[in-house]
């Protein structure tokens, strides 16, 4: 059966293509030739008119997004639809044909209007549109400049960023006005080399952190000076590295009690600045002076820790590189008089207890074991003279706190006990041995 409907199909094929193309044209050229008519639908933006009507200085009106749109539908002959689109439909507000301004909100009707269409065939989606006044609220809002998470080349860091006007003025209905958190010029510095001026386009910030619209500005937002954009003047600084810290403090401990050792985190710095300040690091050694009144240790007989802003202590032009925090740590080990700070490996632990299928590991590979003795007696110490054994009686896989004994010569004694966190966890299985056939070797 298939066959006969294939050669029915395929007999005179050349003919029955060329009667299938002849019919499209001839329902083409009929089709344009009748040129029906159609309706179509349009988004068409309200245009307002006669805004004095309302806007006195003192009031002004505010129409919600959701209304400065409306849709037009229009019929008309297929071949007028070339010129009929969005520009070429009018859809107008006009002001002063509102009758009731007591209500709230006040309703304005809506006329629409298209060149080469008649009025009867044209329709809108609604017939009227609201209307909120207010009051006119003014506000002044201070310039930020933001980069985003563009940067500049390497070794380079944003400076300084001067905006060509520091702060604006803006007016409005109040309820648009008050949404306004804050305005940002907001410029790309990627692979920036040189020191630069930079165009940015104004961005309007809502409470809620959202990007105000275009539209939502330019209809309800005025700018005193009609400013729209800014230049910002980029300056770059050069980064250095290796940068190490002058710790000093104020105050002593307690008595009987010593300053030991004083650390930090980071250990060194990345900062940056300009030629100026960065000449003036080089010459004092490439170091930063913490001031003592940043750390005072009076009466202290324990370890302390204390955290310093850099922007407490940096010298003018110079400041912390973008990639580094913003704080110092400074550690303080304080111990009593005649004692010392040993560092010994973790594998010099002993183990005892611990399951043969578990395996044991540590958050550091050295503990800080602190042993007092008289002075001449310490010179002689060194790690191997101290043992920290660690009993894992009952304990399983998982993560424990762990206070080890520590075992010292005759004539020394622990300052404080030792803590370690531990991770147990079972012993990897040793790969299965290759069977016997497949050592085999096929002769």
């Amino acid at each position: 059966m298939w066959r006969k409907i294939l050669d029915k199909i395929t007999h005179n094929f050349g003919y029955k293509l060329i009667s299938l193309l002849i019919a499209i044209v001839v329902w083409y050229i009929a089709v344009q030739y009748s040129d029906p008519q159609q309706t179509k639908s349009f988004t068409v933006r309200v245009t307002v008119e006669n805004e004095s009507y309302i806007e006195n200085g003192k009031q002004v009106y505010y129409i919600d997004d959701n209304y400065k749109t409306v849709t037009v539908y229009a019929t008309a002959n297929s071949s007028k639809f070339k010129y009929i689109n969005e520009n070429t439909i009018i859809v107008t507000a006009d002001l002063t044909q509102i009758v009731d301004f007591e209500k709230d909100p006040v309703m304005v009707p809506l006329s629409v209007s298209c060149a080469g269409v008649s009025q009867t065939d044209l329709s809108l989606s609604r017939q009227t549109i609201p209307i909120t006044i207010e009051n006119v609220a003014s506000k002044e809002l201070p310039m930020t400049v933001t980069t985003k998470e563009t940067t500049p080349a390497n070794n380079y860091e944003i400076g300084k960023l001067t905006p060509s006007v520091d702060r604006i003025i803006v007016d409005g209905p109040e309820s648009v006005i008050s949404q306004i958190d804050s305005v940002v010029a907001e410029i790309d510095v990627t692979g920036l080399m040189l020191d630069s001026e930079l165009t940015a386009k104004l961005k309007f910030i809502d409470k809620s952190q959202n990007e105000m619209s275009e539209d939502k500005i330019n209809d309800d937002i005025t700018i005193e000076g009609d400013i729209k954009t800014v230049t910002v003047a980029v300056e770059l600084w050069r980064k250095r590295s290796g940068v190490l810290f002058d710790i000093n403090y104020s105050g002593e401990p307690a008595e009987g009690y010593q300053v030991y050792n004083i650390y930090t985190a980071p250990d060194e710095l990345t900062v940056a600045g300009d030629n100026i300040a960065l000449d003036t690091l080089a010459q004092n050694g490439n170091v930063i002076e913490i001031p003592a009144e940043k750390i005072d240790i009076s009466g202290c007989s324990t370890d302390q820790t204390f955290e310093v802003d850099f922007s407490d202590v940096m010298p003018e032009n110079l400041k912390v590189a973008s990639s580094m925090n913003e704080t110092v740590t400074v550690y303080f080990t304080i111990m009593p008089v005649d004692s010392r700070e040993y560092q010994v490996d973790v594998d010099e632990i002993v183990t005892k207890n611990l399951d043969s299928s578990l395996t044991v590991s540590y958050d550091q590979t050295a503990v800080a074991v602190k042993v007092q003795g008289v002075t001449q007696n310490l010179d002689s110490l060194d790690e191997s003279g101290i043992i920290l054994i660690a009993d894992f009686t009952d304990m399983t896989v998982g993560d424990y706190t762990i206070t080890p004994s520590v075992s010292l010569p005759d004539g020394y004694q622990l300052v404080d006990s030792v803590v370690l966190n531990v991770h147990i966890k079972e012993k990897a299985e040793k790969e299965s041995s290759v069977s016997s056939d497949e050592k085999t070797t096929t002769p």
